[in-house]
């Protein structure tokens, strides 16, 4: 049976210990469970974290996910074999920023770094695509995620995976040829339609026929709503495949929202459109892209607002850049729903409303593309004033 003994009758005892020094030239017993060497806690830990890894490596290897990470002191990247496989390389692989920049500047995907710099400086995790192109094979896009680890405020390392998207990537591009094939096809059909439509309203207008003038006018409406649903649509694909091109030409901005308003008058007969006089504002960008940001944003006020208040669109000169506003009386938008307004498929307060929430998007995207900025302020209950700047 084992006895346990106290401190005093250790020494009692006359049991031998091994001694250990300290500053002040006391020596004391080493008991069991004293740690002589001070960095071997350190070791055991690093040991056990670099066998942690290693199992969350080997875990995701086999769904085919990779992993990579890059050491703060060491200035290494190190790849696993499957990360390392999705970039062309065999088993594992260890090399410094030097190649990586190489890599980065023939794949074209500066803004994985930048997104990984990014996320340095907030601490958070990043997330984005890259498309690389590897020899013997086509074109393969991935996924790559990233972290920074820090060890009492240190950085210590920068961790992520990488995952391969070819597939979905494909089938997602096929979708967004296929839709603008579709769109671009129907332009033609839809412009004929709407043409004998005005010339049948025309007509029935110089023969006194209401009724008839009428029905044409509802239908032209119709039209104009399909085509700008069909614009949104093609946006939305050039978007979403990194392929929206811009005619710029050079034009007066104010011109551009008086035309807007007259095709408004007509699309919307009954409501008040005003335009605000301003002096002549010409900027170099796409003008029909333009066209589009601004019938969404007149589509909006008119779809928020109560049917005898006025629609007002503005343009002015602020700090050397082109602003263009629209302001209406309508039901406003909370704050908190106002930092959803341009994101893709949202729809605040429009249950009860015919759309796909892509109007919005698709505007941030197009002035975006010009270098420009777009935003909201609004007053819940009172109205809102939808606005985009441009640079000159």
């Amino acid at each position: 049976m084992a006895t346990t003994l106290t401190s005093q009758q250790f020494v009692k005892a006359g049991t031998q210990f091994p001694l250990t020094g300290n500053a002040d030239g006391y020596s004391r017993p080493v008991l069991p469970g004293n740690v002589l060497n001070p960095y071997a806690f350190l070791v055991d830990i690093s040991e056990r974290a670099h066998t942690r890894e290693m199992a969350i490596t080997n875990v995701l290897a086999t769904a085919g996910i990779g992993m990579w990470s890059y050491g703060v002191y060491s200035k290494k990247f190190h790849l696993c074999p499957v990360a390392s496989g999705f970039l062309g390389m065999k088993g594992s692989s260890t090399f410094g920023i030097g190649l990586l920049m190489q890599k980065l500047v023939e794949w074209n995907q500066k803004h994985v770094m930048e997104a990984a710099k990014t996320a340095c400086c907030t601490q958070q995790d990043f997330e984005t695509e890259l498309q690389i192109n590897t020899q013997g094979c086509d074109s393969r896009w991935l996924k790559i995620t990233g972290k920074l680890y820090c060890s009492d405020g240190l950085a210590m390392k920068m961790m992520g995976t990488l995952t391969d998207i070819t597939a979905a990537k494909q089938e997602e591009l096929r979708k967004n040829d296929l839709m603008a094939f579709l769109n671009h096809e129907l332009r033609t059909p839809l412009s004929t339609i709407k043409l004998y439509i005005q010339n049948t309203a025309r007509v029935a207008r110089m023969e006194n026929n209401k009724p008839l003038e009428d029905k044409m006018l509802r239908a032209d409406q119709q039209t104009v709503s399909m085509t700008q649903l069909i614009n949104n649509f093609l946006t939305l694909s050039q978007v979403q495949g990194a392929k929206l091109t811009l005619h710029k030409s050079s034009f007066n901005l104010c011109g551009l929202l008086e035309a807007v308003a007259a095709d408004m008058v007509v699309l919307y007969p009954g409501r008040k459109f005003k335009v605000k006089p301003s002096k002549a504002i010409w900027v170099n960008a796409d003008y029909d892209k333009l066209t589009q940001v601004l019938i969404n944003y007149v589509n909006n006020a008119v779809k928020f607002s109560a049917a005898k208040s006025v629609v007002t669109l503005s343009c002015g000169m602020l700090n050397g850049e082109a602003v263009v506003t629209v302001q209406d009386k309508g039901r406003g938008i909370k704050p908190e729903d106002q930092k959803l307004l341009f994101c893709r498929y949202s729809r605040i307060g429009q249950k009860n409303t015919k759309g796909y929430g892509l109007g919005l998007y698709l505007s941030r995207e197009i002035v975006e593309s010009h270098g420009g900025e777009v935003g909201c302020e609004s007053e819940y209950g009172k109205g809102s004033v939808f606005y985009f700047r441009l640079p000159l």
